[in-house]
């Protein structure tokens, strides 16, 4: 199959709109089915919504490890945060009846890879070419910054419960779900950005269309 069929097929900005979507909604969708009090996301695993967090989380790792990028680089991050993301779908965090953490300790490690390296996307691959212009491509780069600086906001708030006791001291009991849900938020939001689908951040020459 030559290169041009090949990209008529696997179009990167649709896969990267893909995957944002899903990122986004992953929040949305466990809340809804699991319809009791999630402390975290991943906690959504031993509700009625596992198949959904599992399926989507495996959709994700799909579509990453079919993104490419534009450089090897890229591509090898792609597929190290694939791998994660299916690594955070088999291997559920901890529970309080859990008999092993052997799992739970790989939960944590494949989701650190996943958000380090998507923080990465934000920061290192997606400012590629584009940092410190004007226009669509400006408004393209203060978007991904913003979501690499939310991310990684979101993955200290996570590190911090090691050495602080939200429930205990505030009373917190929803710290970890609201901070995975930043960090998905922002890994969806620069995506979907990537995607170059919506108007005002994609010039009409590199714009997605879905049905043309």
């Amino acid at each position: 199959m030559s290169q041009i069929a090949v990209n008529k097929v696997f179009d990167y900005r649709a896969l990267r709109l893909l995957v944002g979507i899903i990122a986004l909604a992953i929040p949305f969708v466990v809340w809804w089915i699991s319809n009791v009090y999630l402390t975290s996301i991943s906690a959504s695993y031993y509700t009625d919504a596992r198949d959904a967090f599992v399926g989507m989380l495996f959709v994700v790792g799909a579509f990453l490890w079919a993104y490419n990028g534009h450089s090897q680089k890229q591509k090898l991050a792609s597929k190290v945060a694939a791998v994660s993301a299916i690594g955070v779908a088999l291997f559920p965090t901890t529970c309080d009846t859990c008999t092993s953490s052997t799992t739970g300790t790989l939960h944590y490690i494949f989701a650190a890879v996943l958000f380090i390296i998507l923080t990465v996307f934000c920061f290192v691959f997606f400012q590629k070419d584009i940092k410190g212009q004007g226009g669509e491509k400006g408004r393209r780069s203060k978007i991904y910054f913003a979501c690499g600086v939310l991310m990684v906001l979101a993955m200290l708030i996570l590190a911090s419960q090691l050495v602080i006791d939200f429930e205990e001291k505030f009373g917190w009991t929803r710290v970890t779900f609201w901070a995975e849900a930043l960090a998905l938020g922002a890994f969806g939001v620069a995506w979907i950005v990537a995607g170059k689908f919506l108007p005002g951040l994609a010039s009409d020459k590199e714009r997605l269309t879905l049905f043309n």
